[in-house]
């Protein structure tokens, strides 16, 4: 699969964002209407041509707690590393100079890049194609060639973004789909806090867990901002960070919309990290 940053994009590419788009009420599932509800909260300029396919209707971020955190990420080059239909990468582009987006689904990064222009900052984000996991591990290789004073060979896999400097990476990796509420219906999930009713796994998070998530990010990057369940097991997390190889601090925060819990975010940093952004009080 070809990571490059103009490879995914063809006419087929673009008709199928098109035909995939869900546009109406009608066109939901019945146990998704409710998202219909609130298609202003996800993109405010939703009625201007914005592109959801079903997935990204139960899975983007909200526009105002994307927003919410883009200020807490504001740096020279942001990443989401399962950017989707773009609502996170068009908020971190009104606060970053620059934000890196990377999907598996080049039908989704077509439906972000057409979301970026109607938000007048399509120039200022580049799309990759390829797995998260793959572009951790490429960076890692690129690394250690440097430290034996060694310069790998550029293939323009990842246009160039896997031997330059990343600031932060944001990423609401896949939950599950919509039954994320009740883990014990996810497919191969066996949740193992007895303790909690409900508990969301870390390990659960899509698609090789949350702590492995973690140890990849930091082959990268210092600063990780994990956008997940509201429903997330806290025991995992604070497990996780005592586990992965690098010392590390972990922040959570509640996301909430009204007098609704959407989700939690997890603010992850190396230990010995000085430039860490101040906190916004909420307004």
């Amino acid at each position: 699969m070809n990571g490059c940053a103009t490879a995914w994009r063809s006419q087929e590419v673009e008709r199928l964002a098109e035909e995939r788009a869900i546009r109406s009420k009608d066109d939901l599932r019945e146990n998704m209407l409710k998202y219909w509800r609130f298609r202003e909260s996800l993109f405010t300029r939703f009625n201007e041509g914005i592109l959801l396919d079903e997935e990204s209707w139960f899975s983007v971020t909200p526009e105002a707690l994307a927003y919410r955190t883009a200020v807490e990420c504001k740096c020279e080059v942001a990443m989401d590393g399962f950017c989707g239909a773009g609502g996170n990468i068009i908020q971190f582009a009104m606060t970053c100079d620059h934000v890196l987006g990377i999907d598996i689904d080049p039908v989704k990064l077509e439906m972000a890049r057409r979301n970026a222009q109607i938000y007048g900052v399509e120039h200022k984000i580049t799309l990759l194609w390829g797995d998260f996991c793959e572009f951790a591990r490429d960076v890692e290789k690129v690394k250690q060639a440097r430290l034996c004073g060694e310069e790998p060979e550029d293939t323009g896999k990842w246009g160039g973004w896997d031997r330059k400097k990343i600031d932060v990476i944001f990423m609401s990796p896949p939950w599950g789909g919509v039954e994320y509420r009740d883990p014990s219906k996810l497919k191969g999930v066996i949740p193992t806090n007895k303790k909690y009713v409900n508990a969301y796994p870390f390990a659960a998070l899509q698609p090789v867990g949350g702590k492995k998530l973690l140890e990849l990010t930091f082959l990268i990057c210092d600063k990780l901002v994990m956008f997940v369940p509201r429903n997330m097991d806290l025991t995992d997390v604070a497990d996780a960070v005592n586990e992965v190889e690098f010392g590390t601090m972990v922040h959570v925060e509640e996301m909430w919309m009204g007098q609704r819990l959407k989700a939690l975010s997890l603010f992850f940093e190396k230990k010995g990290t000085n430039n860490k952004p101040e906190v916004p009080q909420s307004s």
